[in-house]
């Protein structure tokens, strides 16, 4: 029984006297709309969810089950937890009724449909979709009302805020903040916010692929010889239904039309399951003219796509140039889909759906379809058991675009390829820019399809809290995560459904604060903001400081100087400007690109560099920064982080001719490229965060300017000797050998390395110290070896690297994060195989690690089942005793040291572990003895002389000192997220790698 109170019109007799009260007010059904109610209720806020629709998910309930994913790295909070609940409902046999789970395989868009390190599946069918929103709902007792706002007049304001909305039964619910989360931002025109509908033209913001677009339409494109007209050839019969004359305006123009629409059609091959497609009422073989003729140019294939979801059911999207999408029937003279009521729209849904009814039937039965496509079609039919209370056709059409706020912010073209990165992180996304076609029209006497464009982007992006706002002086209570404010071309990017959560989830974060504060949403401060996202699971990317307000690119004649033989280049993207040039990897120290400063460029900036990845570059590129106090000499990795702006530094500039950026290749030891140079002001007073120190002052410190440290500001004032400069008479010099030395008597010396100045150490032990004179502080030397991994990688010598435990090895960020640290410091030359086993103890991996160690004769091991070794299973699957996980953990050790003697094997405590209700409510009840089994770990570690890597006593610490802290980076009881991995795990790891000093 879902726990959710749902209210439909049918349970209220008459409608309330006054609006009925909450602190949230979300209007729309969609997945963002699910998003937005649960974290305002988890928020501890009261929310109403209203639903136009009595399915809830919107499209991700109704058939798009093919993820537009993008990176699986801007899943974060509510939205990554959605993808990972389908992931566990399919690691269930149950789950596979049509087919098996082997038969079924793994494909899915841009990645596998079932991430077994990530624990998410981007591929579910619709009817499992509804259930997890449903599920998320139901655990937060959210109140569910099904009904339509009045279109009309149902937005009621007050001081330019909205007071409250009516449905069309007159039912009224009044909120201190409203969250719009319908697909085509019908609270917008009462609310008195700013809105467009259709296609800007280029030059309104500087983009290239906004507006008509017929000469670059060639995706998804008609085939040549296709005749526009009634008669074919004949122009005096007219033109065929839905072909314009012409493409309306030249390319790059704005105009208002809409890109179409479509159902994400779910079919079936299974026969027990299959309800076969009948002639929709009205068919008109007229209407299907143009596939006819494609059919008879040649098209025999691809008129949807099919691809396959779990069960044998398949995500029919639109593909090739006549398919599901309904071109230009959403829109018309003086009215578009936004402008229709809900009943007008209704119908122009079902015209749709008949359209695409009729697409399939006509493949299958049509005696003008030749019989070969007629059998290849034969086969696919509706799922019985998917929406079975409308025909097995889904509930919602894809609204692809609608209105989209015009608010103070606009995410734009520039925003998507990395030229602009907003400061204001409310999640991200990686999508191609991507429009449908919007229109057919005649070209060279035969009609084609216009308006598809897909643009890649080269790297996750940010999306701006101010693009989910109004503009200042609008509508004060009000965001906006789906109609966000965006050109056509960037929204075509982030109108995916991650996306769209991610963004509601923040929405209702920041309206959340909004109302803690009493402040206006366009008020909100990030900087406050910000923290609340993160501790929500929420990913942002980096913190952005600086974004450059001048740009000098390669292509400005005026203030760049070309030296020596430079070619232009455009096979990588995230390039600013037409292009970018390279050196060709020749000429070395004979070339070089200086950038003079831009008029008005002076005193203190922030200097960043822009170039494109690629393997073949320079890990070496030569830089100078010419400023007022000399000259300062870089050396930049553009092997890794292209098509972003890359902070140099803070530098002072007078604006005098002479001082600049220069990038030559001298001593490169690859192609260096060189693209354009950004410099951004900085005030010496600004201080973002408001804790008493200046950005200027934060970022020299290594802090973050948008993050509080006013906690370590306070702790400087207090104890000024700890941070003053000392004599020589006033240090004590201590070098510690190795960290095993025995305590000593009164005068010994406790040596603490922590964290955050907190209380939790890496290592902790006692040393004597004898006093000769009085001291003021002691310099301490770690003297401690580094791990053979990094002292080969330091010696030039590749190194296979495989890390084999538990789901936190097999899921885990301390992988990736490891990686990307070596990996930097070193490139090419590491190579690292997670062969982690999820849900797994060591009797599996005793069991596994042929093929999972051994086949691939790693350098180094990395190993930890301590975790699962100390579950207690009622699966079936053996409990282990310490002693026998002691054996199988020898048993590991000893196979490895027998194919390779010289093998390095680092053994690992992990995390502490809670009762989450998040997780199974039982993590740490299941897991009594947890500490028993890192003992053992210890105990084996010394016997057998391995490096140990004891993270236990660290989150033990956390979890002590800061439970807060410690329950959000491990959430679900057992898993700790990034964020936790990177401040509790990472240093740990790097400094017993490194024995505590900078790696060479």
């Amino acid at each position: 029984m879902n726990r959710f109170l749902f209210l439909t019109a049918a349970s209220l007799a008459t409608a309330t006297a006054a609006p009925v009260p909450y602190d949230v007010v979300v209007y729309g059904g969609t997945s963002g709309g699910v998003a937005a109610a649960v974290q305002v209720a988890r928020s501890g806020k009261s929310v109403v969810l209203i639903s136009p629709t009595a399915h809830l998910g919107g499209l991700t309930t109704s058939g798009l089950g093919w993820t537009d994913l993008g990176k699986s790295t801007i899943l974060g909070g509510i939205s990554r937890e959605f993808y990972h609940r389908a992931y566990l409902h399919y690691q269930q046999g149950g789950a596979w009724n049509w087919q098996t789970r082997a038969s079924f395989g793994n494909a899915g868009q841009g990645g596998p449909a079932f991430n077994d390190t990530l624990e998410i599946a981007s591929v579910f069918e619709p009817k499992v979709a509804e259930a997890v929103f449903n599920q998320l709902l139901a655990e937060q007792s959210v109140t569910v009302v099904t009904g339509r706002l009045d279109l009309a007049a149902g937005v009621s304001m007050a001081s330019n805020k909205i007071d409250h909305v009516r449905l069309e039964d007159g039912r009224e619910f009044g909120g201190k903040m409203f969250i719009d989360a319908s697909y085509e931002g019908d609270l917008l025109p009462g609310a008195g916010v700013s809105f467009t509908v259709g296609r800007e033209a280029n030059a309104t913001y500087g983009e290239t692929v906004n507006g008509i677009q017929a000469a670059a339409a060639t995706k998804n494109q008609l085939r040549d010889n296709v005749s526009p007209y009634v008669i074919a050839g004949n122009p005096a019969s007219g033109l065929l239904p839905g072909v314009a004359a012409d493409a309306g305006g030249t390319d790059g123009s704005g105009d208002a039309r809409l890109q179409a629409y479509c159902f994400r059609m779910v079919l079936t091959d299974v026969v027990a399951n299959r309800v076969m497609v009948a002639q929709p009422p009205g068919y008109n073989e007229a209407d299907y003219e143009l596939l006819f003729r494609s059919i008879a140019a040649g098209q025999t294939g691809g008129f949807f796509k099919l691809d396959l979801m779990p069960n044998r059911k398949t995500d029919s999207n639109n593909t090739g140039g006549i398919s599901t999408d309904y071109i230009g029937k959403n829109y018309g003279p003086g009215w578009d889909w936004t402008t229709l009521n809900h009943d007008q729209r209704l119908a122009l849904a079902k015209q749709h759906e008949n359209w695409q009814r009729g697409i399939l039937w006509t493949l299958q039965n049509s005696t003008r379809v030749p019989v070969e496509i007629r059998n290849s079609y034969a086969k696919w039919g509706l799922p019985a058991d998917e929406f079975t209370d409308n025909g097995n056709w889904p509930w919602q059409l894809y609204v692809r675009e609608a209105r989209r706020m015009v608010s103070d912010h606009v995410m734009t073209q520039k925003h998507c390829t990395g030229e602009v990165v907003v400061p204001d992180s409310v999640g991200l996304a990686a999508y191609s820019m991507d429009s449908h076609h919007v229109q057919r029209h005649v070209k060279n006497g035969m009609v084609k399809n216009e308006g598809d464009i897909q643009l890649s982007v080269p790297n996750p992006y940010p999306i701006a809290y101010r693009s989910l706002v109004p503009k200042v002086g609008e509508c004060t209570n009000l965001l906006v995560p789906w109609s966000i404010s965006a050109t056509h071309m960037a929204f075509g990017s982030i109108r995916m459904e991650p996306v769209f959560m991610a963004l509601a989830q923040s929405s209702a974060i920041a309206a959340s604060l909004a109302i803690d504060q009493d402040l206006a949403v366009q008020s909100v401060p990030y900087a406050q903001l910000r923290p609340l996202l993160l501790a929500a699971g929420q990913s942002l990317g980096e913190a952005v400081i600086g974004q450059p307000t001048s740009v000098v690119d390669n292509s400005d004649t005026a203030l760049v100087t070309v030296t020596g033989d430079w070619l232009s280049g455009t096979s990588t993207a995230g390039f600013i400007g037409t292009d970018y040039l390279h050196d060709d990897g020749a000429g070395q120290g004979t070339k070089q690109v200086a950038y003079r400063l831009p008029a008005g460029v002076s005193g203190y900036q922030r200097v960043s560099l822009r170039w494109t990845s690629h393997t073949n570059r320079a890990s070496n590129a030569a830089v100078e920064i010419r400023h007022r106090h000399g000259t300062s000499l870089l050396a930049v990795d553009q092997r890794a982080n292209g098509g972003k702006w890359n902070l140099l530094g803070l530098y002072e500039f007078t604006g005098a001719a002479t001082e600049g950026i220069v990038i030559s290749n001298t001593s490169a030891n690859g192609y260096v490229i060189a693209d354009a140079v950004g410099f951004a002001p900085v005030d010496p007073f600004e201080d973002s965060d408001n804790d008493g120190m200046s950005d200027v002052r934060e970022i020299t410190l290594g802090l973050d300017p948008y993050v509080s440290n006013e906690s370590f500001i306070a702790a400087v004032k207090e104890h000024p000797g700890y941070f003053d400069l000392f004599t020589e008479g006033d240090i004590f010099d201590l070098s510690l050998s190795k960290p095993d030395l025995a305590p000593g008597g009164a005068n010994a010396f406790q040596l603490a390395f922590s964290l955050n100045a907190g209380p939790a150490p890496f290592e902790s032990f006692q040393v004597p110290v004898v006093k000769d004179a009085a001291r003021k502080f002691f310099r301490i030397g770690l003297d401690a070896p580094a791990a053979s991994l990094v002292t080969a990688l330091a010696a030039g010598s590749p190194r296979k690297v495989v890390v084999y435990g538990t789901s936190l090895t097999a899921g885990g960020a301390w992988v990736s994060q490891i990686n990307s640290w070596l990996s930097g410091k070193y490139p090419g030359l590491l190579t690292v195989i997670n062969s982690g086993l999820s849900g797994k103890n060591s009797a599996e991996g005793v069991a596994q690690l042929n093929a999972k160690v051994l086949a691939h004769h790693p350098d180094t091991v990395f190993i930890e089942f301590a975790m699962n070794d100390a579950f207690l299973y009622s699966d079936g699957t053996p409990n282990l005793s310490v002693p026998l996980a002691r054996a199988n953990l020898i048993t590991i050790i000893e196979a490895i040291q027998a194919q390779n003697p010289a093998a390095e094997i680092i053994l690992q405590t992990t995390n502490t572990v809670w009762n989450s209700p998040s997780g199974s409510n039982a993590s740490a009840s299941l897991r009594p003895n947890l500490a028993a089994y890192y003992q053992m770990y210890r105990e084996v570690a010394a016997e057998r002389g391995l490096l140990l890597i004891d993270h236990h006593s660290n989150w033990a610490a956390l979890q002590q000192d800061d439970p807060a802290t410690y329950q959000a980076y491990v959430a679900d009881g057992v898993h700790p997220d990034a964020q936790g991995i990177g401040k509790i795990v990472l240093p740990l790891l790097k400094w017993k790698l490194s024995g505590g000093r900078p790696l060479p």
